[in-house]
């Protein structure tokens, strides 16, 4: 297969090209660099530096190549950020649309959606479904659900197959030792704390209904993410998908793990809620599970341990 990767030098979509390579698929990414490494994308891939905005450079990216599917990570993902600049966040359903439309010029005819939790909300239960009500409470998950609904409507359309990933917390490294520049998510922000370039961790709220109070996640790896994208590049499912563990962990048993898993000690500090947090995230997986024969096989510990390898710090205890 031929497959175009937008957002082919970023955290997931660079694993996804390095894994789609060793399977022997032809691979085009484009990515317009503004928090993507080009460095990060595998020498047999071809790369062209595109913004999905700038539709005349995307076209002819598709006259040069015939594609069998995209494979689309690109957009911009900060949820704060997106609640102070929706003028940026809009280029999220520009791009989308953008890209659909020279799909169907082009007649490509499958697209596999990097998607959201946050299309969600505020849970309603303690496991999500795919069922569950889309109700989204920021500007960035509001972006990801009009990208899904775009697409469903060029699968009824234009008979686009599709399958809308919603991934819930991404962990882990790739094996491309990625270093966020941006650091954001628990993982990263945790190995600045122990690499001495934050000063200490801020738990946000221990307030909440949970057994010590703070926040529970579920954590998947980055692999195990990876490689649902390529089992739905087969699939005839069209739809949305959860990709989780289904298990939660909370914070301070995250935070314990790290000190397990390295035999570190590290700072952190309670502060308050932050607006909109819900106190438990966890998925439901049986429906990729049944669609894709998918199943996450690392565990929290992996994640940790190739999260230190990826920013070069010794871990002194094993498990």
């Amino acid at each position: 297969m031929k497959i175009l990767v937008t957002g082919g030098a970023g955290y997931i979509g660079s694993v996804a090209v390095k894994e789609l390579i060793r399977k022997k698929e032809s691979v085009v990414v484009i990515d317009n660099l503004s928090k993507g490494k080009r460095e990060l994308v595998d020498k047999k891939a071809e790369f062209y530096k595109v913004d999905l905005v700038d539709k005349s450079s995307l076209e002819k990216v598709f006259k040069k190549h015939k594609f069998d599917a995209v494979i689309h990570f690109s957009s911009y993902k900060a949820v704060g950020e997106s609640m102070e600049n929706a003028v940026k966040y809009s280029d999220n359903i520009v791009g989308m649309t953008n890209l659909l439309n020279i799909m169907v010029k082009y007649k490509v005819q499958k697209i596999i959606f990097s998607s959201s939790a946050a299309v969600y909300g505020m849970p309603k239960t303690k496991i999500i479904t795919e069922s569950h009500p889309l109700e989204p409470i920021n500007f960035y998950g509001y972006t990801k659900l009009a990208m899904e609904k775009t697409i469903e409507w060029y699968h009824k359309i234009h008979n686009i197959d599709y399958v809308a990933l919603r991934y819930f917390n991404v962990a882990g490294d790739g094996g491309l030792d990625y270093i966020d520049p941006n650091a954001l998510n628990i993982f990263p922000v945790i190995l600045e704390v122990m690499s001495g370039k934050r000063e200490c961790l801020t738990i946000f709220g221990k307030d909440y209904k949970t057994k010590d109070g703070t926040c529970i996640r579920d954590y998947v790896d980055v692999n195990d993410l990876v490689d649902a994208h390529i089992l739905a590049l087969r699939t005839d499912y069209n739809g949305a998908l959860n990709l989780g563990t289904g298990k939660g962990f909370s914070v301070m048993e995250l935070v314990n793990e790290f000190m397990r898993v390295s035999g570190k000690k590290f700072r952190y500090k309670f502060g308050l809620r932050r607006a909109g947090d819900p106190g438990i995230l966890v998925a439901s997986n049986r429906k990729a599970k049944r669609m894709l024969n998918w199943n996450p096989k690392k565990k929290i510990s992996d994640m940790i341990k190739s999260t230190f390898k990826a920013y070069g710090l010794d871990i002194s205890k094993k498990d």
